[in-house]
């Protein structure tokens, strides 16, 4: 049975019409009907309320968009950028790679420094940013290097790298990222040229930092890094900069962290702008703590690891 057509309601319908349908601005319409410009924008706003207009938006990342958007609120994010996941990773990993630098770009005309961490998510990162020229900015390493043989994930390596794409300046890190020895570690840690290197990198403007579950899937765990005793420490759930951190976003104290050589997460906190990017549902614990902990206010993930960070 149809409703009843009311003078109020047909009125409605009409202004939603001739907003929605014909496109005539909410001036256009008040003139037109002889009613203020404020009593319709209430009437189109009771034509959402009632169900009489649905907005749909017809483009196939607005889902990913909407939650970016979801992501933001939630963590208290300044920006947000989720990519498609696809069943290919190495495609997930460039669309990753390819939203990581666009929001970089975004940033470069008000920074002064950039800090780079290290890793095959980063490398793409590098890959995927575009030729620019910003020589008052300075690209500086957040860890120690690697073995020579992976020197395309290096920190030294991309900071040169990145340096090179934006026409900046670059600084770098003489030490390795993991020491042999705790006691090598000490004494690069106290030399003059790593102290300095570590206090310019905790102070830059903005840090690009990968993420990940050494359990699972991380840069440390693939080049061999990680020690028995850490992959069977379950209160282990990530690794960033220099750190293997717990539940709470914080430095686990452990026989590998002692030998690490870079800032901390703990770190990350001070630093204005810290863009944390990662796919893969399985890296949604290391994130949450990061983001709990706020060592991070950017964002760049896939749609698997978004839904993640959004399920609880």
């Amino acid at each position: 049975m149809s409703m009843k057509l009311t003078e109020d309601h047909r009125k409605l319908l009409k202004v939603a019409s001739l907003y929605y349908r014909e496109g005539l601005t909410q001036s256009d319409i008040a003139r037109q009907v002889g009613i203020s410009r404020p009593v319709i924008s209430k009437m189109l706003q009771s034509a959402k309320e009632q169900g009489i207009v649905t907005i749909y938006i017809k483009d196939e990342n607005a889902e990913v968009v909407q939650l970016a958007n979801d992501l933001t609120r939630k963590y208290g994010l300044r920006d947000a950028i989720v990519v498609p996941s696809e069943t290919d990773y190495a495609e997930t990993q460039r669309g990753l790679a390819q939203g990581a630098a666009g929001l970089v770009s975004s940033y470069l005309p008000n920074i002064q420094s950039i800090g780079i961490s290290w890793g095959t998510t980063l490398a793409k990162v590098v890959d995927a940013m575009p030729y620019e020229g910003f020589s008052e900015i300075m690209v500086r390493p957040l860890v120690g290097g690697v073995a020579s043989q992976h020197v395309y994930y290096d920190t030294n390596h991309l900071a040169f790298r990145l340096s090179e794409k934006l026409g900046a300046g670059c600084s770098y890190l003489y030490a390795p990222a993991l020491a042999e020895t705790k006691e090598l570690a000490k004494v690069l840690n106290q030399s003059r040229l790593v102290q300095r290197a570590l206090r310019e990198a905790e102070a830059v403007d903005l840090a690009l930092i990968g993420v990940g579950n050494p359990q699972q899937s991380s840069t440390w765990r693939q080049l061999g890094y990680m020690t028995a005793e850490c992959l069977r420490d379950d209160a282990i759930i990530g690794d960033a900069v220099g750190s293997l951190f717990d539940k709470n976003g914080k430095t686990i104290d452990n026989k590998m962290t002692e030998r690490m050589i870079g800032i901390k997460v703990e770190a990350l906190e001070a630093i204005p702008n810290t863009m944390l990017i990662a796919a893969g549902s399985q890296k949604a614990r290391a994130i949450q703590a990061l983001l709990s902990g706020r060592c991070a206010n950017l964002l760049v993930v896939d749609r698997a690891l978004a839904e993640e960070l959004l399920a609880d």
